[in-house]
């Protein structure tokens, strides 16, 4: 009796072995699946296209000076957009996927109707106007970064793609020690509706981005007629070369980024030429950063 007591014990234990077993490999099955799903889901974000073709657009140009610092030396925005640009494609041109198109090479000015064609014509999945800013009264900072993006009244998927890229330059300029003063929207003062009847984006390059299917961004990168901004910034070469690899990283992270995070943004958005009846309010974006 004892000898068939201690069998169907040892028949019990092995028994509950296998099942263990097979209860443990079905775990690991389910988690190797999950994994799979998730590695298959950042590399289908990868390899979405391959290849990526910028459109990088230095503001102003030839007698448009843009914004100036007042001072005898003349600080002018034309001249500090064209080498951010040219700094950004240096910094990317060790990247074999990303191809950089400039609007303008030089100092001459580029009419705003033919910025955004040439990057149709480039084939350009991003348009990145480059630009520096100065003290005005549609907002109520006069200091720091920030980014035009568009409203979302019209081709709503690839304004938010250009919203996210905003993003992107914010984090990065951010960590230059620049002020972060959030994503900024303006809408049509002169009643311009787009196909859906909404209000068009202020923003000529803005406008013509989301009508061409492009996502497009302008980027304010700091206040030239600000003196901290200027002396901190924008005074020198090797300031100024910072700015632009900050800019390349972002591109970078919007481009071909795969671990997934969260950014809550600050957002305004400007209705009329004073700037009297801005909205402000906070807007949660997802974002991805490469290693």
């Amino acid at each position: 009796m004892e000898k068939k007591l201690i069998k169907g014990g040892l028949l019990l234990i092995v028994l509950s072995m296998c099942l263990f077993g097979c209860s443990q490999k079905e775990v690991q099955k389910k988690t190797q699946k999950n994994t799979t799903t998730e590695k298959q889901k950042i590399q289908r974000r990868q390899i979405k296209k391959s290849n990526l073709i910028i459109e990088l657009d230095p503001g102003h140009g030839g007698n448009d000076s843009g914004a100036t610092d007042g001072s005898e030396s003349r600080l002018q925005e034309k001249d500090i957009n064209l080498k951010i640009a040219k700094y950004i494609q240096e910094e990317l041109s060790d990247q074999p996927n990303i191809k950089v198109y400039l609007t303008r090479n030089s100092d001459t000015k580029t009419d705003l109707s033919n910025r955004v064609t040439k990057a149709v014509k480039d084939k350009a999945d991003l348009f990145i106007s480059i630009h520096n800013n100065a003290k005005g009264e549609i907002v109520d900072y006069d200091h720091g970064c920030t980014v035009i993006v568009p409203t979302g009244n019209y081709n709503k998927a690839i304004s938010k793609k250009a919203q996210i890229l905003g993003c992107q330059f914010l984090k990065y300029l951010g960590k230059t020690g620049i002020t972060d003063q959030g994503l900024l929207m303006r809408t049509s003062e002169n009643n311009q509706r787009y196909p859906n009847g909404q209000l068009k984006d202020y923003y000529a390059v803005i406008r013509q981005s989301v009508e061409q299917k492009i996502p497009g961004v302008i980027v304010e990168h700091a206040f030239v007629d600000h003196k901290e901004d200027a002396r901190q910034f924008l005074s020198d070469d090797t300031k100024i070369r910072k700015l632009a690899r900050a800019d390349a990283k972002a591109i970078k992270d919007y481009c071909f980024g795969n671990e997934k995070q969260e950014k809550t943004e600050k957002v305004i958005l400007v209705t009329d030429e004073k700037g009297s009846h801005n909205k402000y309010f906070e807007k949660k974006f997802v974002l991805y950063e490469s290693k």
